[in-house]
């Protein structure tokens, strides 16, 4: 009796039942594996991609005013300046969308459909397409099956938000009436049409979700989200949104207007890097991500790009700057950036972290 091979099964199993879906462990098994920056390094750095994946589910998460819609617009503005001819989709399940707003962090509207809506059926309907009745074909192609029979460029999806999209069975239902876990039970079978074709189209698809604290938790984490166990599953990344509450975390202008503050995001699962990392970032109301310099240098300093030979000297290539706010203004020339984070990114890349080799060395002195 002869032993199979791999190469044996593989050959068997297309022939009984065809190649489609069958790769080699080593194959590239998504039509797109790149990824859309989030608009700040540091958060780039702590989904451990240097971006959000194409072609999957995301869930922003937080309480309000945390910056869940804010960076979804920036999300969106990052794409369409790195893709010229890309377009997204905005879907206004809370009916505020603001044009001039979206505009100011760097959105080109002409480049985005907003699609203003909250009841499910029809959201997912122009998503996913209308089933036929009759047949296996559609009556109604979504957005998504004619970005898969014909790519124009739709990179990105936004629902705001999941809280305020209406299940098929709240729409029919007697006012005041108590209804439970409705959004929980409609999600799970639209979940199953969605995900797939978003991996065949390559777009990505941030669902933002609000916060909710679940009665009688004693210990651990009370806070939950909307939408059922399904949800959660289907999404390869999630984030969790949170205003920094320390006095020094508010943004002031020089006449002391508020003009933005300090989010804290926490990487809660990512199917993709090592979760629970977190963030910290400053957002300007107008003006979008903030401090895009002092970001590099923290990251410099973390992957060995940036020297630190003493508490007071900064050393980036052959150049000494003498403190934090010297090397924070060189870091302001747009080039200079873009080649620092390459190096940090290599850096990265090849494991120079400061903190895994400093990690490694106190292991090595306790052995």
């Amino acid at each position: 009796m002869s032993n199979k091979s791999m190469a044996d099964i593989w050959k068997e199993l297309q022939k009984q039942h065809g190649s489609e879906g069958l790769y080699h462990g080593n194959d590239d098994m998504t039509t797109f594996t790149d990824v859309i920056s989030s608009g700040s390094y540091l958060l780039d750095d702590a989904l451990g991609i240097w971006g959000l994946p194409r072609g999957r589910v995301i869930q922003f998460a937080g309480q309000e005013g945390s910056g869940k819609t804010y960076m979804s617009l920036i999300a969106i503005a990052e794409y369409q300046r790195a893709n010229p001819d890309g377009w997204a989709m905005f879907i206004d399940a809370e009916f505020t969308f603001d044009s001039a707003w979206a505009a100011k962090l760097g959105v080109d509207l002409d480049r985005l459909i907003v699609y203003r809506e909250n009841n499910g059926v029809k959201i997912f309907e122009r998503l996913v397409g209308q089933p036929s009745k009759t047949g296996s074909k559609k009556s109604k192609l979504g957005v998504l099956d004619m970005e898969i029979e014909n790519p124009t460029g739709l990179g990105l999806i936004v629902l705001d938000s999941l809280a305020a999209m209406q299940p098929p069975a709240e729409e029919t239902s007697e006012v005041g009436k108590q209804n439970m876990a409705l959004m929980a039970r409609f999600l799970p079978p639209e979940l199953r049409k969605l995900t797939p074709m978003l991996s065949l189209s390559g777009a990505t698809m941030i669902i933002i979700n609000q916060v909710r604290l679940t009665p009688g938790v004693m210990y651990g984490n009370p806070e939950t989200s909307p939408g059922g166990n399904a949800l959660k599953h289907a999404h390869t990344m999630m984030l969790n949104f949170s205003r920094i509450a320390a006095k020094n975390s508010v943004i002031e202008s020089d006449d002391g207007e508020r003009i933005g503050h300090h989010v804290r995001v926490r990487v809660d699962k990512n199917k993709l890097a090592p979760p629970f990392r977190v963030a910290e970032i400053a957002i300007l109301y107008d003006n979008g991500i903030t401090e895009h310099n002092i970001e590099l240098r923290e990251l410099g300093a973390k992957y060995g790009v940036i020297e630190r030979p003493n508490n007071k000297v900064w050393v980036l290539g052959d150049e000494k700057y003498n403190g934090k706010d010297a090397i924070a203004e060189a870091l302001l020339d747009k080039d200079l950036q873009l080649s620092v984070l390459e190096r940090v990114k290599e850096a990265k890349k090849n494991c120079k972290s400061k903190s895994i080799i400093i990690e490694q060395e106190i292991e090595e002195e306790e052995v």
